[in-house]
């Protein structure tokens, strides 16, 4: 069990220290680009956008080209963007190896047992994906709440004659994040001779969010077939406000529901440590027996089945 620390320690820290000269490398070819355009850290007020975009997907070249090949590279390097994340394609898998062979060594040390193992090895992989899932999450759950701010904006700037490509800069000089960078990406976009229906297409393709889907198919369709686009633009506002408002109204609705499904998760767990904590005697033996050790992995299994079962339930779209 020692000699098992030691290694995964020792492994731990030969990842560390790998990614920390990846990262600095990365800081001293940023910092030498910067002075060979004249670029100071101190310089503008607005959002700042990096000025060389590092589009490798691993620092190991061979690495690099073989995951540009793979289709599923590309969605989860959106997917690392939309959480807001700078970690790399081929650091995000390797934090997924890591978390699985860590939960595979420590559950075949305690357990002695291949499925056991293969189970704990999967959740162990399951970790970073969950995180950088939370994350994006919670970004696109912030941009969702600022957007309509976002859009009352813009529709005061085009009610004060201002043109719609200023417009967007003011939008993303004054919005918070995660509004203004995006909308900044949009400017720079428009700025280096790129057509504003191409530049919006791939802010709906960066922000997975059904309400700029709505704001940008709006404003395509103006573009080409003419009308106020002002008045568009201000029902799209009260669209998206009316959805959060259902959207209020379905989570009040769901409570109990979300309730039950987080008591009937908790449940089991809860009463498992309870009874070892107070007769670990009765419930040891079922711990110590292979059969009983099955059966547990098996009741584990069927309740995490069941809780994502119940989350799709209560979980509603609008």
């Amino acid at each position: 069990m020692i000699f098992l620390i030691v290694g995964l320690l020792t492994f731990g820290a030969t990842i560390a220290l790998v990614l920390a000269l990846n990262v600095r490398k990365r800081e001293q070819g940023t910092r030498a680009l910067r002075e060979r355009v004249g670029t100071h850290t101190g310089a503008g007020s607005g959002p700042r956008l990096s000025i060389e975009r590092d589009q490798r997907m691993s620092a190991f070249p061979l690495l690099d080209h073989l995951l540009r090949s793979l289709s599923v590279a590309r969605r989860i390097e959106l997917l690392l963007y939309q959480a807001g994340l700078s970690w790399r394609v081929g650091t995000f898998l390797l934090l997924v190896a890591v978390g699985s062979a860590t939960g595979y060594l420590i559950a075949l040390s305690i357990f002695h047992h291949l499925l056991h193992a293969l189970v704990s090895g999967a959740f162990g992989a399951s970790l970073p994906v969950l995180l950088v899932q939370w994350k994006k999450a919670a970004r696109m759950r912030a941009f969702a709440e600022e957007f309509p701010d976002a859009l009352d904006l813009l529709v005061s700037a085009l009610r004060a004659g201002i043109s719609f490509s200023s417009a967007l800069q003011i939008v993303a000089d004054e919005s918070p994040e995660p509004v203004r960078s995006e909308f900044a990406i949009v400017v720079e976009e428009q700025t280096l001779g790129l057509e504003l229906r191409e530049a919006l297409t791939n802010l709906a393709n960066r922000i997975d969010s059904l309400d700029l889907k709505f704001f940008v198919t709006a404003v395509v369709l103006q573009r080409d077939t003419g009308g106020n686009l002002t008045e568009v633009l201000e029902n799209t506002s009260r669209l998206i406000r009316d959805r959060f408002r259902i959207l209020g109204d379905i989570q009040t609705f769901t409570a109990q529901g979300r309730l039950t499904g987080a008591i009937l998760s908790c449940l089991p767990l809860g009463l498992a440590i309870f009874m070892m904590m107070v007769a670990p005697d009765y419930f040891h033996k079922m711990w110590d027996n292979p059969t009983g050790r099955a059966v547990l992995g098996f009741a584990g299994l069927m309740q995490i089945l069941g809780a994502l079962v119940i989350r799709k339930i209560v979980n509603i779209r609008v």
